[in-house]
């Protein structure tokens, strides 16, 4: 596209310089000898013919060091012009006196030195090839640029879609970091009621993990889902523990309905309810509640987790850590410093806070929902 647009542009640009050459040559000589005879006309016509010819190669050179530094591209369209305008010179002092002998076979030809002649040619025609160079130059650098500028844009679009994939993957090994841990447990849950022999304990277990992988599994990773269907993802994850814990495990949803659409990071939640389970619930006989508090905040959205188990002297208690810290990376990687996750110990449990920009499904999510 570059080559043929700018050699089409050139070639415009060539014949416009050549053509008002002539023009000018034409009217200066009209006014002086005030007559334009054929021979004249002829000459006028064959300089612009070779002229045109002789830009090809000034053209050439310009293309050819488009890429070297500039004190050699101006060195090289210098001799370049000088070379044309020389091989300009000779032709015309030649094709004058050709065309002499053709319009005027009686007349006399000139006494002054062929090569004085073209020396004078040569210095009239280095000022057209000059301004040439300088086109052809001006058209390199030009193109030169636009060339790079599509180059840096196209370099920026590629770093941008890497940079994208890589927040893709590390979003979703960030996620599933955290699934095998839960299967475990399950699955141990699982084994124990079929050793003690509670079948249907453990046929009711694996029926909910099931539909928790269902809803699970086919959640994008990267995806931003309402936070009615997380709460959903919480419900399916909940009646699984509910089986292992029974009595144990008392749990306190708070959530306007009018918050229930907002846009959250999918598989958000449910780290914070096992950690809470594992470090509140599990250690003890008594019975634990979990309450998940959800509340607007100007314009972020705060979600509270609390328990009421035992608590701790540090920040996390031991072994949560890795849930903890997956999520500051997801809300970091998500929404920078404006995604927070504050996690604090309790005199009796502990407290995980998450606050972040309040979004809203956009109306074309809403259509293709529907």
């Amino acid at each position: 596209m570059f080559k043929t647009d700018e050699t089409r542009q050139a070639a415009w640009l060539t014949l416009g310089v050549w053509l008002l050459s002539g023009v000018l040559f034409s009217a200066t000589h009209a006014l002086v000898n005030e007559s334009m005879t054929g021979r004249v006309l002829a000459t006028v016509v064959a300089m612009n013919l070779f002229g045109s010819l002789a830009s090809i190669g000034l053209y050439q050179a310009a293309l050819r060091t488009r890429h070297r530094p500039a004190l050699i591209r101006v060195a090289t369209i210098a001799a370049a012009a000088v070379a044309a305008a020389a091989f300009l010179g000779f032709v015309d002092v030649a094709l004058m006196d050709l065309i002499r002998r053709v319009f005027e076979p009686d007349g006399k030809l000139s006494s002054v030195p062929i090569w004085i002649r073209a020396c004078v040619n040569i210095v009239a025609f280095i000022w057209i090839f000059g301004m040439l160079g300088a086109i052809y130059l001006t058209l390199q650098a030009n193109w030169t640029v636009r060339e790079r500028e599509l180059q840096l844009a196209a370099a920026r679009t590629a770093a941008s879609e890497a940079n994208a994939a890589a927040s893709a993957a590390r979003l979703a090994a960030l996620r599933y970091q955290l699934n095998p841990h839960f299967l475990f447990n399950t699955l141990n849950a699982v084994s124990a009621a079929v050793i003690t022999h509670r079948t249907d304990e453990a046929e009711s277990m694996l029926s909910k993990l099931a539909d928790f992988l269902r809803v699970t599994l086919v959640t994008d990773p990267e995806a931003m889902i309402p936070l009615e269907d997380e709460l959903a993802t919480l419900q399916a994850y909940l009646e699984i523990e509910s089986v292992r814990f029974r009595e144990r495990l008392a749990l306190e949803f708070v959530c306007p309905d009018d918050l229930r659409g907002a846009l959250i990071p999918s598989f958000l939640l449910q780290p914070l309810i096992e950690n809470a389970i594992k470090h509140g619930v599990a250690p003890t006989s008594e019975t634990v509640t979990i309450r998940l508090e959800i509340n607007r905040d100007a314009e972020d959205l705060v979600i509270l987790v609390q328990d009421d188990g035992e608590g701790g002297d540090g920040e996390v208690r031991p072994g949560a850590g890795l849930g903890l810290r997956n999520i500051r990376l997801r809300l970091d990687t998500l929404y920078g410093p404006r995604g927070t996750l504050q996690a604090t110990p309790l005199a009796r449990g502990f407290l995980a806070m998450i606050r972040l920009p309040l979004q809203w499904p956009s109306a074309k999510t809403l259509s293709q929902a529907a």
